[in-house]
């Protein structure tokens, strides 16, 4: 099983958001669609950073006690998307196999990374997004090898 091609199990049809794209706008995206993370891409399709739910809660946070002090002025809804990302991301190659996608979730302690393609592997900044995987999509794959394994002894 960690010899499948993580493109067998990873999600193609991504949810991206471009830097300056509102927070305000990529909380809502997230919450309709029931996301933890969404890649930040610009306009070539190129990962240039990650929003999780837990930037967007921790942005939600400081406005609440921004309101509460000193700055009422003060509004979390005008910031762009490129403010609060992550901009060192975890990407994995689309041929990358899932036991190597397993060891690279443990060793950077993240659910899910977003999955890249070159068109031109000399040059690593023009990665493209191709898709997304997660925990989940490993552990969907273990159940349905384990579903498969009881059908058969039935």
């Amino acid at each position: 099983m960690h010899r499948i091609p993580v493109r067998q199990i990873m999600t193609q049809a991504v949810v991206t958001i471009h830097p300056e794209e509102l927070v305000v706008d990529a909380a809502q995206l997230m919450d309709e669609l029931n996301l933890r993370r969404l890649p930040v891409v610009d306009e070539n399709n190129a990962v240039v950073g990650i929003v999780t739910d837990s930037d967007i809660l921790q942005v939600e946070a400081a406005g609440d006690a921004i309101r509460n002090s000193y700055e009422p002025e003060a509004d979390e809804a005008w910031l762009a998307v490129g403010d609060i990302m992550t901009r060192e991301v975890v990407t994995i190659d689309i041929d990358a196999s899932v036991g190597e996608l397993a060891a690279l979730l443990v060793a950077h302690k993240v659910g899910g990374v977003p999955v890249v393609a070159w068109d031109d592997p000399a040059r690593p900044q023009q990665a493209h997004i191709v898709g997304i995987v997660t925990e989940t999509d490993i552990f969907r794959m273990i159940a349905d090898a384990w579903a498969d394994s009881q059908r058969a002894l039935a």
